[in-house]
């Protein structure tokens, strides 16, 4: 009788033990997991900060009304990094943001901020950056920006959901700002590619027809529908710009906005308050984007 007793004692013990080991191992995995999460949204935070306080310290004028008038401090933007090319902004969007760019080399900047700094485990922020494929004076035929979509909606995440017509005809203008100057771009179709495709696009045509039969091919395979079309403008264009990131599913599929020059201003009238250019909002664009506003409120 006592045997069975102390059996029983043993093997209750022995049951106590169990489910306490597997409370501290269960409890040990909660922490971790909170760890990393922590983790993982202080570094979207700190990213995105980073990027707000060079923002405001470059280019604090995105209100501004007139092309001209967007000035850059690129001598700010070098101190940081050497390698910046250009500004992107997006209107209405978070997309405000230095471009960086290594000739030859596409992925360091996947891993590395504007600021050279590198994220861990999964948490890197990157940089905006340009085609290693292409010049770093944007005069190639067809331009490449690459941005990481992130989950808290920053960098190019914005460009995912111009999968839907709705939401990119509410943002048909992409303020690109260079040394060289301003250009104001008008977007015409967005493309849904395999990321073994994601390049689709070749930097400088060998013909006039294989450059204009390729503009013909992003009108055809376009995933959205532009209202209202310009297509017509598409045909005579001489250069293209490419806003790529990943579809934000198994990140095996890519979404590249494109997007031709409505509007561009030399670097020697950027910031020129006797420059009597064309303004942002006038003419001939200004009847489209109001076409645009009241089709789409």
């Amino acid at each position: 009788m006592a045997t069975e007793e102390q059996d029983k004692k043993k093997k209750k013990k022995k049951g106590g033990c169990l489910w306490r080991l597997v409370f501290w191992v269960a409890l040990l995995v909660f922490i971790a997991s909170v760890g990393v999460l922590g983790y993982l949204a202080w570094t979207y935070w700190a990213g995105q900060n980073e990027y707000d306080e060079i923002a405001s310290r470059a280019f604090p004028n995105e209100d501004t009304t007139t092309l001209a008038d967007m000035v850059v401090d690129w001598d700010a933007l070098r101190e940081i990094n050497p390698d910046v090319v250009a500004w992107v902004y997006v209107p209405g969007t978070v997309i405000n943001y230095p471009v960086a760019h290594k000739e030859g080399d596409s992925e360091y900047y996947l891993h590395h901020n504007f600021s050279l700094g590198e994220g861990k485990f999964g948490a890197e922020y990157g940089s905006i950056m340009l085609s290693g494929e292409n010049k770093g004076d944007f005069s190639d035929e067809v331009n490449i920006l690459y941005g990481h979509h992130m989950r808290n909606g920053s960098m190019f995440a914005p460009f995912a959901e111009f999968r839907e017509s709705e939401a990119f005809n509410k943002h048909r203008t992409i303020y690109l700002l260079t040394p060289g100057g301003n250009y104001r771009l008008q977007t015409f179709a967005v493309e849904h590619v395999p990321m073994t495709h994601a390049s689709i696009a070749t930097p400088n045509y060998p013909t006039d027809q294989e450059f204009n039969d390729f503009k013909q091919w992003l009108l055809d395979e376009s995933v959205v529908t532009p209202d209202p079309d310009t297509s017509s403008t598409v045909a005579d264009a001489t250069k293209l710009f490419g806003f790529c990131t990943c579809d934000g599913a198994d990140n095996t599929w890519r979404y590249i906005t494109f997007a031709d020059v409505a509007e561009f201003v030399p670097a020697e009238h950027v910031g020129d308050p006797n420059y009597s250019g064309k303004k942002v909002k006038d003419s001939q664009v200004d009847k489209i984007e109001g076409e645009v506003k009241e089709r789409t409120e």
